[in-house]
């Protein structure tokens, strides 16, 4: 997969494309469906395959008024999980307040066709483009005719009676619905970052902890909470019990992100992990004092390793 970043005025690739234009955030089913329609399409009629997406996420510079963003995925793991499609060519374009003045026929015009040579665009049912998101399918359908280029629109993809979105997803994560999330997403959802010191009282409880330091500071967190998963270090993967929030007990202000590596013994100071979460196991809670905490994480690691034997994942640790 070649990759083009930067404004889109420095690109100049007229060749014949095939191409989806979106934030894409999380590349969730709903995404992964477009992927795969756009590459099947682009095959059929010898086209190149392009993704179209943009840095940093248009909320985040237009900052509406809306909820401020946190992202499911960040440009790096964006790039990650499309390598794993066929695709031609990802385009990382540049937004800021001038990208944003272009109305839609501009940018199809201007961008798609005459920077991309759009021939074939693949968009979900709800995809909305340009100046204030003036732009829909009907404006592409129109504009089509007179830029000679087919519109390829895909209805939504349901799960369960659910509609998968980036917004459906974001809200599962904010409830704490890891397992649900997942299902949208089509992974299990993850945060990276780098182990910092804490307070050192899980070593003083018997269950030391990994303190995370988020790689991206708008990278979405999950509800507070206690959760079980999986934490890749060292080229290892570790079954994990995982604590979200301000640690109630001691009253801390701080909140952090800790993780309990089952079976691990070391020193992670200053290296980088990556926590992939399965499912939820409880709220967090202020306990009377270090023993009662020290029994239920001592519960928590062994919930964990039931929930985790139960979703056939200890076998790959």
């Amino acid at each position: 997969m070649e990759i083009f970043q930067g404004p889109w005025s420095n690109f100049l690739d007229y060749r014949d494309s095939a191409i989806t234009v979106g934030s894409f955030d999380g590349i969730h089913l709903g995404h992964q469906q477009i992927l795969q329609r756009l590459i099947d399409g682009a095959k059929g009629q010898r086209l190149r395959s392009v993704v179209a997406t943009f840095e940093p996420h248009p909320r985040l510079v237009l900052a509406d008024s809306r909820e401020p963003i946190h992202l499911l995925t960040t440009t790096e793991e964006k790039i990650q999980l499309l390598r794993n499609w066929s695709i031609d060519l990802l385009c990382i374009l540049q937004f800021d307040r001038t990208a944003s003045e272009l109305s839609p026929l501009d940018f199809v015009q201007i961008v798609l066709k005459g920077r991309m040579g759009l021939k074939r665009i693949v968009i979900g049912y709800n995809h909305a483009f340009g100046k204030n998101r003036g732009g829909d399918r009907e404006s592409l359908i129109t504009f089509s005719r007179e830029l000679d280029f087919q519109v390829d629109v895909l209805n939504p993809v349901e799960i369960g009676g659910v509609i998968v979105s980036s917004s459906k997803v974001r809200s599962l994560l904010r409830q704490g619905d890891v397992a649900r999330a997942a299902e949208l997403l089509g992974r299990r959802y993850s945060l990276k970052g780098k182990v910092v010191q804490g307070y050192a009282r899980g070593k003083r409880l018997s269950f030391p902890t990994a303190n995370l330091a988020l790689s991206n500071a708008v990278k979405l967190i999950p509800a507070n909470g206690v959760y079980c998963g999986l934490v890749r270090a060292r080229g290892e993967i570790f079954p994990a019990a995982i604590s979200i929030g301000t640690n109630p007990t001691f009253s801390d202000a701080r909140h952090s992100i800790e993780a309990h590596l089952i079976g691990f013994d070391g020193d992670l100071y200053g290296e980088v992990l990556e926590i992939e979460f399965v499912h939820w196991l409880r709220e967090e809670r202020k306990f009377a004092g270090e023993r009662e905490l020290a029994h239920q994480i001592g519960e928590d690691v062994q919930q964990s390793l039931a929930i985790l034997e139960e979703y056939a994942l200890l076998n790959k640790v």
